[in-house]
């Protein structure tokens, strides 16, 4: 499999992360990298993270220094085993139906806020607000835009198509 975009392509998204949730590493890591430093010393990230959509922990191995959590249905295993960090295994449909019952200083995603149904966004970004006054977005796409009832743009950054977006509650 030549990038994680075909495997979606050829299984779904679901079926890839079944076959990949002991092995999966992101192919933007270095780049996620840079960017996290940058915005974190530009931005003042601090306290209390979570670290939505996980992966394999390439978020959260940049705050070590933060208290950080995970929340990853696919990959909560590799997670834990990599970072030693707690993770949930919520769907965004859990977080939507349920909220997440407790308050972060900083929401951040990296490559997976994408994969949430366009009709579902909504409600997802409503319930993320409930926790968190801040929610940045690492993407490749233009997509998720979280411009809108409960977040509006801070800054934002890109680096080798990645971008990195900084969304305040408001």
């Amino acid at each position: 499999m030549n990038s994680v975009r075909e495997g979606y392509e050829k299984h779904g998204v679901e079926k890839y992360y079944e076959l990949h949730k002991d092995d999966y590493e992101n192919p933007h890591e270095y780049t996620i990298k840079k960017l996290l430093v940058k915005a974190k010393e530009e931005w003042n990230i601090h306290g209390s993270i979570l670290d939505l959509c996980c992966g394999s922990g390439e978020v959260s191995n940049c705050f070590n220094d933060c208290e950080v959590e995970g929340i990853d249905p696919y990959t909560k295993d590799l997670y834990e085993a990599k970072t030693k960090n707690k993770c949930s295994s919520m769907t965004f449909k859990d977080i939507i139906k349920e909220g997440l019952n407790r308050e972060y200083d900083y929401i951040i995603s990296s490559f997976g806020m994408h994969l949430c149904e366009e009709s579902m966004l909504p409600m997802l970004l409503y319930q993320l607000s409930q926790s968190s006054e801040n929610l940045i977005i690492l993407t490749p796409h233009k997509r998720p835009d979280c411009n809108g009832s409960y977040f509006k743009e801070k800054s934002r950054m890109k680096m080798d198509k990645v971008s990195i977006i900084w969304y305040k509650k408001h």
